[in-house]
């Protein structure tokens, strides 16, 4: 359904995450509601308090450890948490890691807000669904009582509606319950270098696999979702008789995370205080990998509190990140060229084990990426190590590649060690100028300690040679930015590990279907979505309906979508029913307004590979970007947008 221009580059390369947070839609408590009153049952009053949460004042912070088992590979974690009781504020923070502290990662929500720190030990703070998801499902795992939400501490956060009691567990799961996908190690075949993202080797665990049973116990079924204006939903399937949940399905934009919990203790912490957590948490991911936790020991710490913030400087496994050259404002230019479909393409040099290079693949930059994606033949012919497994959403279903680790990442003068690839077969993934191939896709981990800038002039009218476009890297602590950059600094927001920013933009009226309005403004969030190309925006299937986008701007729609140069010459490729194209008459960022704007329209809904958050308009993407300059300072969470 996707254009080809983009469809797998822009699909989100995940990372290690300890609550990961990762096209249902939502079903939060309003749809709960409607769907139970569908089945003639009467739900019950939504619970809803505003006190505020505060410590526990019994200083009883619980740390449950144990082994867990995730993207193939073996390893341990550290959950630390507030057990829920009335005074709790229900912070957390987890640490996982795999194939002996090779890759680890880190999360945590301190009571006011969530964050992160992935595998390069690089530390943002998460916001709206992906902060939502990370709550909800670490809640599931210590022993929230749903059915008492309002003594539990979170009853400031959480919305609940009970949809059923007394029902059989079986029944229950028929009922209320939806299926993630199939684990995509179970019917993954051996790849090859053609096969389509398919890991090398499956990593298909049966230790893994095989979900918790259903239990033989009466139960209640729960909505839940995070209040004031929380988009993530979800089911919760509690044991009447204990008050634990057995089963736990949340639903966000790529489709559903399911949960099943088994052999639930009851942990003695100190101090009169108790907590519920369960041996074992198994946990298909929407993406259709399995990860499974088995806890050991759950034991009280009393200094927790301050382990639940997020850490404030550079963390044990953080990957060296150093600068070949000092004193050098200006920065160093990348050679850089533009795809067809509009994508920035540059070289970095990638370097394996007994210093083989390569520096002669292009890789296209993706800021909607939270790591990075490499051919089969670069990652080979540098004898990068495979191991493990990685699942992404595809175009039409989950794509899963084996993990390459290399030495070195270079990208000018900035050098980052150790990074980690996810392998996936790129071909035709980008229109390459001259019939090159694509060796690899940078996402947000490469520019999180650089300043990007690049700069792409217009077409010159009559010229049939395409614009160059100028890319550098440059140290932040060197970075001198103009008076006008100064001025045009917006900041971004990090959902997912990837940034998005607020947006006024308007949508053009072609005086279609007697839509009489001459502009229709708007102000919201937009992903920054430079690795998509072909189009200049992508607007949300929510606001094609609030703004009639395909009836106002009907003229341009061609059934699918213009790929090629973009400014004055392309190719029309129909793509499917459900997709047009629409107008929008300008989008505007604090130094600069674009104006004319192609935009893709999924009619049918968001796909799940989009992964546009519920709180974002749309996406801003590849082909927008003409006759600017844009300025990527993720180290400062900010970017700039003005005259080239």
């Amino acid at each position: 359904r996707r254009p080809h221009t983009h469809a797998r580059t822009h699909a989100r390369i995940g990372v290690v995450r300890a609550m990961a947070t990762h096209a249902f839609p939502c079903v939060v408590a309003g749809d709960a509601v409607r769907a139970v009153q569908r089945r003639g049952r009467k739900p019950t009053r939504v619970v809803r308090a505003s006190s505020a949460a505060t410590p526990n004042d019994q200083g009883a912070y619980a740390e449950t450890v144990g082994r867990v088992r995730a993207h193939g590979l073996d390893g341990t974690f550290t959950l630390s948490f507030d057990p829920p009781c009335s005074t709790s504020s229900q912070s957390f923070v987890e640490e996982v890691s795999l194939r002996d502290g090779t890759l680890r990662a880190m999360s945590g929500f301190d009571g006011d807000k969530c964050w992160d720190v992935n595998w390069y030990g690089d530390a943002t703070d998460d916001a709206l669904d992906g902060a939502h998801l990370s709550m909800l499902m670490t809640w599931a795992r210590t022993g929230m009582p749903w059915g008492d939400i309002e003594n539990a501490g979170t009853r400031r956060l959480v919305r609940t509606k009970q949809l059923a009691r007394g029902v059989d567990a079986k029944r229950a799961k028929a009922l209320y319950g939806l299926e993630a996908p199939k684990p995509v190690g179970e019917t993954a075949k051996k790849s090859t270098s053609k096969s389509r993202g398919n890991a090398r080797s499956s990593s298909f665990d049966r230790r893994t696999a095989s979900a918790p049973k259903i239990p033989s116990c009466p139960t209640s079924i729960f909505a839940v979702s995070i209040v004031d204006g929380g988009r993530v939903g979800g089911r919760v399937f509690v044991d009447d008789a204990t008050g634990l949940a057995w089963r736990a399905e949340f639903y966000h934009q790529r489709g559903v995370e399911q949960w099943s919990f088994d052999k639930w203790e009851t942990v003695d912490i100190g101090s009169g205080a108790q907590t519920s957590v369960p041996r074992i948490a198994h946990r298909i991911h929407a993406e259709g990998q399995v990860t499974v936790f088995s806890a050991e020991t759950t034991t009280r710490r009393s200094d927790a509190e301050a382990m639940f913030r997020k850490p404030a400087g550079a963390v044990e496994w953080a990957r060296e990140k150093s600068w070949l050259l000092k004193n050098n404002p200006d920065g160093v230019p990348l050679e850089a060229m533009r795809g067809e479909g509009g994508h920035f393409l540059v070289k970095p040099r990638v370097e394996g084990p007994e210093k083989r290079q390569d520096a002669t693949s292009w890789f296209v930059v993706d800021t909607a990426t939270a790591g990075f994606a490499i051919a089969p033949r670069v990652a080979d012919a540098v004898s990068m190590e495979s191991f493990g497994s990685m699942a992404i959403s595809g175009v039409a279903a989950p794509l899963e590649g084996a993990l390459r680790s290399a030495d070195l990442l270079c990208l000018g003068a900035f050098t980052l060690s150790k990074p980690i690839f996810m392998e996936q077969n790129l071909d035709g993934a980008v229109r390459m100028p001259n019939g090159g191939e694509l060796g690899g896709v940078l996402g947000c981990p490469a520019f999180a300690h650089t300043v990007l800038s690049i700069h792409a002039p217009m077409r010159i009218p009559g010229s049939r040679d395409a614009p160059k476009v100028t890319v550098k890297v440059i140290e932040p602590a060197e970075y001198a930015p103009s008076n006008e950059v100064q001025r045009a600094w917006m900041p971004v927001t990090f959902i997912s590990g990837v940034p998005y920013v607020e947006l006024e933009y308007t949508i053009a009226n072609d005086g279609f279907q007697g839509v009489t309005e001459q502009v229709m403004e708007r102000k919201g969030l937009f992903k920054l979505a430079i690795g998509t190309g072909g189009v200049g925006a992508l607007l949300s299937s929510k606001v094609a309906r609030d703004a009639d986008v395909a009836n106002r701007t009907h003229a341009l729609q061609p059934g699918g979508i213009m790929s090629g140069p973009g400014e004055s010459s392309g190719r029309l490729q129909r793509v499917g029913e459900e997709i047009v194209t629409g107008r929008v008459e300008t989008i505007r960022f604090k130094g600069f307004e674009f104006k004319n704007i192609r935009a893709v329209l999924h009619l049918d809904g968001d796909p799940g590979d989009v992964d546009l958050s519920p709180h974002a308009e749309g996406a801003i993407c590849a082909d927008c970007f003409r006759g600017c300059e844009l300025i990527l300072d993720f180290s400062n969470n900010r970017i700039a947008v003005i005259p080239p």
